[in-house]
C-alpha cells in the first residue's frame, strides 16, 4: 500500500512539474517580438527582436546629427539595431508637448509628454527606410 501511495505521489508531483513547465513556457512565448515593419506602433521597452531575442531598446542610439533642439524640447531620432526600428524621444520638455517620428514609407507615431514629466518617447516605426523625428518647433533630417 505504501508503494502505491508513493507511486501516486510521484505521478502527481511529475504532473505538477509538467503543468508548471507548460505555464512557464507559455508565458515565455507570450512575449511580443518584431523586426522592421512588424514593430510599427509597438513600445520599444516592451517588445523583443524576432531575430536575436534582445529587447528593442537595448543598444539603441541616436545617429550623429539625428537630434534637434526646439523651443518645445530636445528631440532625438532613436534607432534600435536589434529590431531595426525607429522612435522619437523628447527631453527638456513640458507636459502636453506633442512630438512624432515618421519614416519614408509614411509610417508615423506621435505622442504627448505626460503630465508630471519632461521627457517621453513614441512607439516604433519600421527602421529599414529612412526616418525623421520632430515636434511643432522643428524636425531632424532624414536618417
Amino acid at each position: 500500500m505504501k508503494r502505491i501511495r508513493n507511486a501516486v505521489a510521484g505521478l502527481l508531483g511529475t504532473g505538477a512539474l509538467l503543468a508548471f513547465g507548460v505555464m512557464v513556457a507559455s508565458s515565455a512565448t507570450a512575449s511580443t517580438t518584431c523586426d522592421g515593419s512588424s514593430c510599427n506602433g509597438l513600445d520599444p521597452t516592451q517588445v523583443y527582436s524576432s531575430i536575436d531575442g534582445q529587447r528593442c531598446d537595448v543598444g539603441a542610439y541616436t545617429p550623429t546629427g539625428a537630434s534637434v533642439s526646439t523651443p518645445q524640447g530636445f528631440v532625438e531620432l532613436r534607432y534600435g539595431p536589434h529590431c531595426h526600428a525607429n522612435w522619437a524621444r523628447i527631453s527638456s520638455s513640458s507636459a502636453g508637448t506633442w512630438f512624432w517620428v515618421q519614416n519614408w514609407n509614411g509610417d508615423s507615431q506621435q505622442y504627448y509628454v505626460p503630465s508630471g514629466f519632461t521627457s517621453a518617447y513614441t512607439n516604433m516605426v519600421n527602421g529599414y527606410p529612412v526616418a525623421r523625428a520632430g515636434d511643432a518647433g522643428g524636425h531632424t533630417d532624414w536618417f
